[in-house]
């Protein structure tokens, strides 16, 4: 599964004037770096001693995401902790009020475009830097296996929307824009399946965090369809030389976020 950037995207400048250049190249873990290039956020990073317009920071916890404009000029967006919600401008206030109190995970939210076309937005709230996420699921990339099971249109709806997947062996799943690895799960690793230009192309992530608001403990994530999906990929590579990747703890999906207030 090819990555949304490239390595070489990164903005040294960037990460130089926030402290995170050690040596030349980006002092991040790999699983942070990783998260950068498949186009979602990291975890949250401390950085210390920050300047910038007559401003000083001494210490400031955040995440970071790469964004690319209209002329291909890229930018390293930082996320900090809020200390006030700003309002989602599309979500009505209870809506608000229950993604912050988590008695929803995320909503949808529909509307017509300038161009009288329907355009969607999930909106998503990520109580860790207190701030709503907004994603665009005509442009999420949906597996068409996931552990080795087929998923049906239904299921394929339900991962683009942000909505709980279920597979036949109790794997729970859940697309998160807030998280590292971009999705969440009853299980710490999950073998994807994707059709990329005529061919299959594997996915494996681990360290997944747990469902949002699950009270109970990750299942065993080396289930049978796991690792009969983890044998077919074996295989593949060493007839068809077919690609892999592998994202470590949580690590494709353009964002917009709405949080801005006075960060601690």
């Amino acid at each position: 599964m090819e990555n949304q950037f490239r390595e070489s995207d990164i903005p040294i400048g960037d990460l130089r004037k926030l402290g995170l250049i050690k040596n030349g190249k980006p002092d991040l873990s790999k699983e942070d770096i990783d998260a950068l290039l498949a186009g979602h956020r990291t975890d949250l990073i401390t950085l210390h001693d920050i300047h910038g317009d007559g401003i000083h920071i001494q210490k400031m916890d955040a995440k970071l995401s790469l964004q690319r404009d209209v002329n291909g000029h890229m930018s390293l967006q930082l996320h900090p902790i809020y200390r006030d919600v700003k309002k989602h401008p599309m979500l009505l206030d209870v809506e608000a009020d229950q993604l912050e109190q988590g008695a929803l995970t995320h909503v949808l939210k529909t509307y017509q475009a300038g161009d009288g076309k329907k355009k969607t937005w999930i909106i998503e709230y990520d109580p860790e830097t207190r701030e709503f996420i907004s994603s665009d699921p005509e442009k999420v990339r949906v597996p068409a296996k996931i552990n080795g099971e087929t998923l049906s249109e239904l299921q394929k709806e339900h991962y683009r929307n942000g909505d709980v997947v279920q597979l036949s062996d109790g794997t729970r799943l859940q697309r998160r824009a807030s998280s590292r690895s971009g999705v969440t799960s009853n299980r710490e690793a999950l073998m994807y399946s994707l059709i990329l230009d005529g061919g299959i192309s594997y996915l494996l992530l681990r360290g997944l965090r747990n469902l949002f608001g699950n009270k109970s403990a990750q299942k065993d994530a080396y289930t049978e369809g796991y690792q009969r999906a983890l044998l077919d990929m074996q295989q593949a590579q060493r007839t068809k030389q077919v690609p892999m990747n592998q994202l470590d703890s949580e690590q494709e999906h353009p964002q917009q976020a709405y949080g801005k207030g006075h960060s601690r």
